[in-house]
């Protein structure tokens, strides 16, 4: 079951990914130590809050198709930190048109870092993250594992290494140690995304709850979602809205100031939706690596020798729920489970 070290497993990323790998440790009483650069659970299932404000302003929703997450989420159903959407989805044509878009959907409770959050409380108080800590150098050797922080200190040694991370940022740490493991997770492409977060006053209402938007991706037509956050379970009915750019619309505006940026959208969202009232709040945000437009589709990377394995939802599939089945079958991988 085990390789015999005293040491922990070190992960580092505390999203679906890192989590989902904690809790298969943790699960068969392993130890493990989990690292997160965030300041706080949520990574790309982030909550965005601003005064009496909050978005979801990442991910938006997650399926349930695998065993295993379904398992999870039923436990974060009950303790109320996740809730189906049974919200108005629709493709929205460029005619104004739409089409339902029937898929069963959860999101996290009161925000979609809920789901983050949930699965931090299933695991033992030892193996819950240490937020604020960037990893940025790995030294020692497999085995015995070093972190290097951007503070200066260190952590460690470790028996094993779990990155969950984003394809580029997990090849920049790989390199030095484990070239061959970056290639392969150089091969992964990750599109950017940004994101608009819009508040009023005054209730507001569509025909909609959220809408898939079709033909997306030109500078006419940039919005590829756009969804009525507040009709999302625990989310009080309050007007607020995000809308996502394409990734290829996102990749072409990446560097552009995030004003103006939000003044596009904005634009966007007002010709899709006929909203055009002032909102009394505003703000982009942009999501560098958003989303797997090139996954690998080997579900994890793990070399043995090493003691190094990689997930992410970039290693298999563009869906949230993806991140955590590629947590899970590393761990199963690295003979755990």
């Amino acid at each position: 079951m085990t390789n015999g070290s005293p040491y922990p497993t070190a992960i580092i990323g505390a999203g679906l990914a890192g989590l989902s790998a904690a809790l298969s440790l943790t699960t068969l009483g392993l130890p493990v130590t989990l690292f997160d650069k965030g300041r706080g659970p949520g990574g790309r299932l982030s909550s965005r809050r601003s005064g009496d404000w909050r978005f979801d302003h990442g991910g938006q929703f997650v399926t349930v198709r695998d065993d295993g997450f379904k398992a999870v989420m039923d436990k974060l159903r009950a303790s109320g930190q996740a809730a189906p959407w049974d919200g108005r989805i629709v493709r929205l044509h460029p005619d104004g048109s739409t089409v339902p878009h029937g898929v069963e959907r959860y999101v996290g409770v009161p925000g979609m870092n809920g789901i983050i959050q949930g699965l931090i409380a299933l695991l033992p108080e030892a193996a819950r993250p240490h937020f604020s800590t960037r990893i940025v150098h790995i030294a020692g050797a497999p085995g015995r594992w070093l972190l290097q922080m951007e503070d200066g200190t260190s952590a460690g040694p470790f028996a094993r290494l779990v990155l969950a991370m984003p394809s580029v940022q997990a090849s920049d740490l790989l390199r030095p140690v484990a070239p061959a493991l970056a290639v392969r997770a150089d091969a992964a492409v990750m599109a950017p995304c940004w994101a608009l977060m819009l508040g009023f006053d005054q209730p507001l209402s569509l025909s909609w709850d959220a809408a898939f938007v079709a033909g997306a991706g030109g500078d006419d037509r940039p919005l590829s979602w756009i969804a009525h956050d507040g009709t999302k379970p625990g989310r009080g009915q309050r007007a607020t809205f995000v809308a996502h750019a394409s990734p290829d619309w996102s990749i072409r505006h990446l560097e552009q100031d995030a004003d103006q940026v939000g003044a596009t959208l904005l634009s966007a969202f007002r010709a899709a939706t006929g909203i055009t009232g002032d909102p009394a709040f505003s703000a982009a945000h942009r999501w560098r690596y958003a989303l797997p437009t090139l996954p690998l589709a080997d579900g994890f990377l793990w070399d043995a020798a090493l003691c190094i394995g990689v997930c992410g939802d970039w290693c298999l599939d563009a869906r949230a729920e993806a991140a955590f089945v590629s947590g899970a079958r590393l761990a199963a991988a690295m003979g755990v489970g």
